[in-house]
């Protein structure tokens, strides 16, 4: 069992550094690309700032699964890497068909790949918020009136 938390430990970690440089890599794009969409569509440049953001994180998430599921692969508790992908896109989403499971050798570290996907997709909403709200206060767009 203290491998199994170590282990996940170490990988929680290494997506939280993942999530933290994609993020700040977003932001600084974000800084540069926000101004020149602003004056070439003034009115519109807020939705394709948005898909980037979107896009972005989308990005991270899809890389920090795939760290999972090289994981899983390695320890050769998957059959295939495509069994990988799939487990672990359905663990960090909190899905969990069930339909693959792993050996108890490494069922808690799947355990904690959950809470982790959990976090990092909280971190995501807050920053997509975040980035919305800019906009609606740069443009005077007050979002709790009708």
């Amino acid at each position: 069992m203290f491998l199994q938390l170590t282990v996940g430990t170490g990988l929680i970690i290494t997506c939280v550094v993942i999530h933290a440089v994609c993020l700040e890599l977003l932001m600084r794009r974000l800084k540069f690309v926000g101004p020149k969409w602003d004056r070439r569509l003034p009115t519109y440049g807020h939705i394709i700032i948005m898909i980037i953001v979107v896009l972005g994180l989308f990005g991270a998430h899809t890389i920090e699964a795939w760290v999972w599921a090289i994981f899983y692969w390695v320890t050769g508790d998957v059959s295939s890497f495509a069994n990988g992908i799939y487990f672990s896109t359905v663990t960090y989403t909190t899905l969990g068909y069930g339909d693959i499971t792993l050996s108890p050798d490494w069922q808690i570290t799947s355990s904690l790949q959950a809470v982790s996907g959990i976090i990092l997709f909280g971190w995501s909403t807050a920053f997509l918020v975040n980035v919305r709200t800019f906009f609606w206060k740069k443009w005077g767009i007050d979002q709790y009136k009708n």
